[in-house]
């Protein structure tokens, strides 16, 4: 088989607002979990799964993400893309098209999850099932959930207290929580351009399940999965 084209993507832009005060003066990707930046714990599973070209988007002291991916050493090709203002998930997908719009897919992972979450065969299902984006999901209390067939594919998501379906199916659905990892194919630049900063990743999938794109979910439920968004976690 063909050696496809992999890029990963960092999210690693926002205030970090759960952790204070750790990030009252440190981006959130630098704030320490395991002895080492939080990032690091993201840039090796990728790197283990083969992703070895990685882009950062940075915002909240972006300078000293700057600081220390200069000072890094380190096998994997690191890109920073500085936004100077928050884009929002989605926004900051549209704003890196340049860097990722000739990979064959993109991985893209929060940087505040820690997840033992088999990479390798999530990329394997996302290019067999041929979906346009692939998100990892699983069995969690959220007050926003996605809503999946029984099949797996994502039909819509609850707004509010509301379960809002957007594409035809039976009459069976479950309620799954997003993990903060998924695939894109980059096919999805295509739609994106309409959107305007700032917007979140979720809306704009929903868009494409409304037109009729194939858009799958990978439950994760019972692999180890962990939000270090709150200073509990760390």
């Amino acid at each position: 088989m063909q050696k496809l084209n992999t890029k990963a993507f960092i999210l690693a832009a926002g205030f970090g607002t759960r952790l204070k005060p750790y990030t009252d003066n440190l981006p959130k990707a630098l704030v320490t979990y395991k002895s080492k930046p939080m990032i690091e714990n993201v840039i090796s599973r990728l790197s283990i799964a083969g992703f070895k070209e990685i882009l950062i988007n940075t915002h909240h002291f972006s300078e000293m993400m700057e600081k220390y991916f200069q000072n890094r050493a380190g096998e994997e090709k690191i890109t920073l893309i500085h936004e100077p203002e928050i884009l929002g998930t989605g926004g900051a997908v549209k704003n890196a098209e340049s860097y990722l719009k000739n990979s064959d897919y993109v991985i893209i992972y929060n940087t505040d999850v820690d997840s033992d979450v088999p990479i390798e065969l999530v990329v394997r299902t996302h290019i067999d099932t041929k979906a346009m984006a692939t998100l990892c999901v699983q069995d969690r209390k959220t007050s926003r959930y996605l809503l999946t067939d029984t099949d797996g594919k994502l039909i819509g998501r609850t707004e509010g207290s509301i379960d809002k379906i957007y594409t035809l199916t039976n009459d069976k659905y479950v309620h799954k929580a997003f993990c903060g990892i998924h695939i894109i194919n980059t096919e999805i630049f295509e739609f994106i351009q309409p959107f305007q900063y700032p917007f979140d990743i979720i809306p704009f999938y929903m868009q494409l399940v409304k037109i009729g794109k194939l858009l799958n979910t990978y439950d994760i439920t019972g692999i180890y999965w962990k939000d270090l968004g709150i200073p509990q976690n760390l």
